[in-house]
């Protein structure tokens, strides 16, 4: 566990940034990220909803693909652990200043 609320919050957010760089990539390579453009014809609004529907099924699968790889587990676990020490560091540290009169992230007083 980190020593303080600030390290904390900031590995749930290194931890979750790995795990998002994974299911990026993999929602990438599965052919995502093209971009339509509209057009007021019936036509193209049919085209538009089609991509609209190949573009989730291709981020359900990413994300799919991503929830059974051993190591994106690992990192959505490290996610999920280093934010509930993140809360767990918060609540002391609030706990802390409560007991002490102050506001949290202040420093005490002289």
């Amino acid at each position: 566990m980190t020593g303080n609320a600030e390290q904390a919050w900031t590995e749930v957010g290194e931890r979750f940034s790995s795990w998002g760089r994974r299911l990026a990539g993999r929602y990438h390579a599965a052919g995502g990220a093209e971009a339509a453009t509209a057009e007021e014809t019936e036509q193209e609004l049919q085209r538009i909803a089609k991509d609209v529907i190949d573009e989730l099924s291709r981020s359900f699968t990413a994300l799919g693909k991503t929830l059974r790889d051993d190591q994106a587990n690992q990192d959505l676990g490290a996610a999920v652990t280093a934010m509930g020490d993140a809360i767990t560091a918060t609540v002391k540290e609030a706990s802390q200043a409560i007991r002490s009169g102050r506001s949290a992230g202040s420093d005490p007083p002289d």
